[in-house]
């Protein structure tokens, strides 16, 4: 897998074989002010199991309408203690953010322990344990994305996604 990777190829997230690409289609994403903007997103074909996936770049979140990093804001303000009401800068109903926070502490809690198995000879195993544990989610993907060589432009959400569709592990 990893060959293939360094040597440019796509792979399925569900059986690892290559990805051709097949067509594109329109997707409408908000921004914080909850203007929608249009972009074109990448469909491939796997001939190895048939399915057709959506090559989603790391600023949109599959299944939401909202940029990656208007998620990622509004989860870390409430990682640090705001209160969702009282979140600036985004325009999502505030039932969409309570939504939001719900659905990530459980796929971050589950998705960082997927990043710390695929990641646990870059670190400290120990060391690592220690450290991560007294971290919140959203601190504790961001260090365990460190040793997966993840830009340091990348959002952490968006970042994490592209690690654990590589090893088959799901979505943040």
């Amino acid at each position: 897998m990893k060959d293939a990777m360094l040597r440019g190829l796509v792979l399925c997230a569900l059986c690892m074989g290559a990805l051709k690409y097949h067509s594109c289609y329109w997707r409408r994403i908000k921004d914080e002010e909850g203007d929608c903007q249009n972009g074109w997103v990448a469909q491939g074909h796997c001939a190895s199991c048939n399915k057709y996936p959506a090559l989603l770049p790391e600023f949109i979140m599959p299944y939401k309408h909202y940029r990656a990093d208007v998620i990622e804001g509004v989860i870390k303000g409430s990682e640090e203690g705001a209160v969702i009401e009282h979140i600036a800068g985004c325009a999502a109903d505030v039932s969409t953010m309570r939504r939001w926070v719900r659905q990530f502490r459980g796929r971050m809690a589950r998705s960082a322990v997927k990043l710390l198995i695929t990641g646990l000879e870059l670190l400290d195993a120990y060391d690592g344990m220690l450290k991560l544990h007294a971290l919140t989610l959203l601190s504790r993907i961001a260090r365990l994305l460190h040793g997966h060589h993840v830009s340091e432009s990348d959002r952490i959400i968006g970042g994490g996604n592209i690690i654990l569709t590589t090893q088959n592990c799901g979505f943040l």
